[in-house]
């Protein structure tokens, strides 16, 4: 099954410009064909991280009304299994230097969005 995903890059949030909060794009998927590495290295080719940095994806969970981090396969299936009816997905992915602590999104941030 095909999905899209309207990601919101939000890169590293302690070296972002303040008036920018992110760069939307957005993305189609087959949830049978996809793997969390490759999804990953797909965003991450086109869209590069920092020296070193490391790619956080969280998307919007529309039953729970939290934002559930992504981190294997088994997290990607989960998300498509909860957005399998409307085969839409809000989600973002962040950067961050692995000696730092990731900070999750919360609440969401972007006005007029999900």
């Amino acid at each position: 099954s095909c999905y899209l995903l309207k990601i919101h890059l939000l890169g590293n949030r302690k070296k972002a410009r303040k008036d920018l909060k992110c760069f939307t794009f957005e993305m189609v998927v087959d949830s049978d064909l996809s793997n969390y590495k490759d999804f990953i290295e797909s965003v991450t080719d086109k869209y590069a991280a920092g020296y070193l940095e490391v790619a956080h994806v969280q998307y919007y969970d529309v039953v729970l009304r939290n934002f559930p981090e992504v981190k294997s396969d088994h997290d990607l299936m989960s998300m498509f299994d909860i957005h399998c009816k409307e085969k839409f997905v809000q989600m973002s992915i962040s950067y961050c230097d692995p000696s730092e602590t990731f900070e999750p999104i919360t609440e969401w941030e972007f006005v007029g969005e999900g």
